[in-house]
C-alpha cells in the first residue's frame, strides 16, 4: 500500500520518537545492569525500525519476517564517532510523567 510513495522522492526522513509515559516504576536493578538505551534502543526501537524499514516479506510467516528484519539491520551503518561525541545522556530528576514521579537515584534498586 505505501510501497509507491515510500521512497528517497517522497521521504525527507523519518523519525523515531519515544514519548514514553512512565518511569523506572521499581525496575532499578533491571536498568543499573542493562540501561535504558540498551533495553530501549536494542529491544525495542530496533524493532519498529526494522518493521517500518524492511523489505515487503514474501509472506508473513515469521521466518520470512525475520528474514527481512535481518536483512534491514545488516544495512543500517553505525554512527560515526562525530555523531556520538554530540550524543546526550543523562538520568532524570523528580517531576511527572502522567503521575508523579521519583529521580532516578532515588528509586528502589
Amino acid at each position: 500500500m505505501f510501497e509507491p510513495v515510500w521512497n528517497h522522492h517522497y521521504i525527507d526522513h523519518v523519525q523515531i520518537t519515544v514519548a514514553e509515559q512512565v518511569g523506572v516504576e521499581g525496575r532499578g536493578g533491571y536498568y543499573e545492569g542493562a540501561g535504558a538505551l540498551r533495553d530501549m534502543v536494542q529491544n525495542h526501537l530496533f524493532q519498529l525500525l526494522a518493521m517500518v524499514a524492511m523489505e515487503p516479506p514474501v509472506s508473513f510467516e515469521a521466518d520470512a519476517v525475520r528474514d527481512e528484519k535481518s536483512k534491514l539491520l545488516r544495512a543500517v551503518q553505525l554512527a560515526s564517532a562525530d555523531a556520538l561525541s554530540c550524543a546526550v545522556r543523562g538520568q532524570y530528576s523528580d517531576g511527572m510523567v502522567g503521575h508523579p514521579a521519583p529521580a532516578y537515584r532515588s528509586e528502589p534498586g
